[in-house]
């Protein structure tokens, strides 16, 4: 970084002196400090910082002057504002290498070293740091059974905002509730919210236990059976042979939940329906609903998943007899004219 004094660093008695010289005739350092009230050392000090942005110049005679802060001010400003430029530039050309950097690191993961540990005990205090790893290190959709909405790291500010970043760039997400949750006044603005960002749900009765299924990287699970702990130690399981069977526990949760909790839809599946049914291309709806052309078609896929069909015309169809859309029961799938 540079070392050069900034005008945005000013204080307020330097500016002071400067709008003084401003505002008067060419005088001398003696002349400002007496009608200033001030002693010449301070005058002084205060002069020396406008002279180094060069914003006063000294003139035969010791009379200090100002040039017009527009060209002035303005000079340091430009030079200011191309410095920003430059670190922004920075700062995204690092960003854009997160990426490779993230795969670079995966690589060397797999290489042959030490034996991994099959699990491990993780403090409360450490979960978010994990579940960021875990996230940013894993490949493949990530699977989480909640039993409730009072304990967990899912809370946290942190873990939220991650879990919005990675589903804004397209990675899947299947979660599994309890159907108490439906008695949260706040449940539904929040689960709409996380379902039109591209999260799958569905619903039980009754959940057994919490875990996070992160890909292929390994299973983060509840650490205490006391469920008034609201930040509980985690376990992270490792082995091969555990994981597989997490996942295989969460496909039979998924497939016994149910996907529709109150026979109705979110208001932004809807509004996609309808312009579906009108013929609106992906690019479009994405535009007319404001999100991102990769979480419609994620919708899209979603809510065929939900009413068992294979094509879009069969959404259309299962949609309308659920009464979503805006059809007589007897004209849906009916061929328009």
């Amino acid at each position: 970084m540079k070392s050069q004094p900034s005008a945005a660093e000013l204080d307020s008695e330097t500016q002071a002196l400067y709008r003084h010289i401003l505002r008067r005739a060419p005088a001398t350092i003696e002349e400002h400090a007496a009608e200033l009230g001030w002693t010449r050392t301070k005058a002084s000090s205060r002069l020396a910082e406008l002279e180094a942005l060069r914003l006063i110049h000294l003139n035969e005679g010791a009379l200090i002057s100002a040039d017009d802060p527009r060209q002035t001010l303005g000079r340091l400003l430009d030079e200011e504002e191309s410095e920003l430029t430059e670190r922004r530039q920075g700062l995204l050309d690092v960003r854009m290498a997160l990426e490779s950097y993230e795969e670079d690191f995966r690589q060397g993961l797999q290489q042959v070293g030490p034996p991994v540990s099959p699990w491990e005990r993780v403090p409360s205090s450490e979960v978010p740091a994990v579940i960021e790893r875990l996230v940013r290190t894993s490949d493949g959709p990530l699977l989480q059974v909640t039993s409730t909405l009072a304990r967990g790291p899912g809370h946290l500010e942190s873990v939220k905002r991650l879990r919005a970043e990675v589903m804004a760039i397209g990675r899947e997400q299947q979660s599994v509730f309890p159907l108490s949750v439906l008695a949260d006044l706040h449940w539904r603005e929040l689960a709409e919210a996380r379902s039109a960002a591209g999260e799958r749900q569905r619903y039980l009765e009754h959940v057994p236990l919490d875990f996070i299924v992160f890909g292929d990287s390994g299973v983060l699970l509840s650490d205490e059976e006391e469920t008034g702990v609201r930040a509980p130690d985690m376990l992270l399981v490792r082995a091969p042979n555990m994981q597989r069977m997490f996942l295989a526990l969460f496909a039979e949760l998924w497939r016994r939940a149910d996907p529709v909790h109150d026979g109705g839809a979110a208001a932004a599946d809807v509004r996609v329906l309808e312009l579906l049914g009108l013929g609106f291309k992906d690019e479009a709806i994405a535009r007319h609903v404001g999100l991102g052309v990769r979480t419609v078609r994620r919708r899209i896929s979603t809510l065929m998943d939900e009413h068992g069909v294979d094509t879009r015309f069969q959404l259309g169809v299962a949609a309308c007899r659920r009464g979503l859309l805006d059809e007589d029961d007897a004209r849906c799938g009916e061929v328009r004219r």
